[in-house]
């Protein structure tokens, strides 16, 4: 819908309380008026620091870039001033926040985590009906890379390669594929259906996450984490917020620094522990149906709205 569109809607609905998604344009700008024109509270979610260097400078060419970014920061910075209270899918965007002088109460609202039919299914019978048997172990990763994230994953890949003869699977449309090369011995399935995403993650031995240490990684949710916490994957990962913060909870994977040596240097390590790999595995399936359960987010969510509302 347009923003004049959203704009007509929020005039003419009747409504106690406004939650929007994020502040782009065409959210921020109704949600605003919205709050304004009915004097009711306005809580935003904020999943993405897109502005300031952050998610923008990764996705997005030189030239978008350029005439952009001073423009998504404003939407994401100057409203607040309007805002009743934050749910923040990450402490980063808390800090910011804090950062930039907002005193207001604030919310951390992660993304849970669905319950998953196919983890029953035996991952032999699988890996044979997706054509993926081999004698190897097989290392998998979900979802989009950015440019910067793909070279580490596939520099320390490399590395993994002159020690044992793994496979590496891309699960998932990456749109970013056009920027840069894939090697040998990676398995790419492009898009799939969200039973064969659970199907492919399921095969793996062990799942990665390969972002760099900068602002737009620490700055968001990467929700291929969710895709091997529901499957009850072990994980490495480099040492971004989200990641540090719920390895605290349950300690379901390994920690690399942000370089290629010391991220296959982790994958070698727990490819080699068959009882870490099963400790890791139990310990995500745990996290995902306890901490981050849907059921639980939203109750967690419930009551911060309540309260918002009644301190309006």
């Amino acid at each position: 819908m347009d923003l004049m569109g959203k704009m007509h809607l929020v005039k003419k609905l009747k409504y106690e309380l406004i939650f929007a998604f994020d502040s782009r344009p065409t959210v921020i700008l109704p949600a605003v008026w919205g709050k304004l024109l009915k004097g009711v509270p306005l809580i935003v979610y904020w999943t993405d620091w897109f502005g300031r260097g952050g998610t923008i400078a990764e996705r997005s060419g030189k030239l978008y870039r350029f005439f952009f970014e001073g423009v998504e920061t404003f939407f994401e910075e100057y409203f607040r001033k309007y805002v009743s209270g934050y749910a923040v899918i990450c402490h980063a965007l808390e800090k910011r926040l804090r950062d930039l002088g907002y005193k207001k109460k604030i919310h951390f609202l992660p993304l849970g985590c669905n319950s998953t039919s196919t983890m029953n299914i035996d991952k032999n019978l699988l890996r044979n009906k997706l054509g993926l048997l081999q004698n190897g172990p097989l290392i998998g990763c979900v979802g989009s890379l950015f440019p910067s994230d793909a070279n580490l994953l596939f520099e320390s890949f490399k590395l993994v390669r002159d020690k044992m003869d793994a496979k590496l699977i891309l699960i998932g449309e990456n749109h970013f594929k056009t920027r840069y090369r894939t090697p040998d011995h990676v398995i790419t399935t492009g898009r799939v259906s969200d039973k064969d995403l659970q199907s492919y993650t399921r095969c793996c031995d062990l799942m990665v996450m390969p972002l760099r240490n900068n602002i737009a990684n620490n700055g968001r949710w990467p929700s291929k984490l969710n895709d091997y916490l529901v499957m009850g994957k072990p994980v490495v990962s480099t040492g971004i917020s989200v990641v540090t913060e719920l390895l605290q909870i349950y300690k379901f994977g390994e920690i690399a620094e942000d370089r290629a040596d010391d991220f296959a240097q982790k994958i070698c390590f727990l490819l080699n522990d068959r009882e870490k790999l099963n400790l890791y595995g139990e310990n995500a399936l745990k996290l995902a149906s306890d901490y981050l359960s849907w059921p639980r987010v939203i109750e967690n969510l419930d009551h911060f709205i309540k309260d918002t509302l009644l301190s309006a």
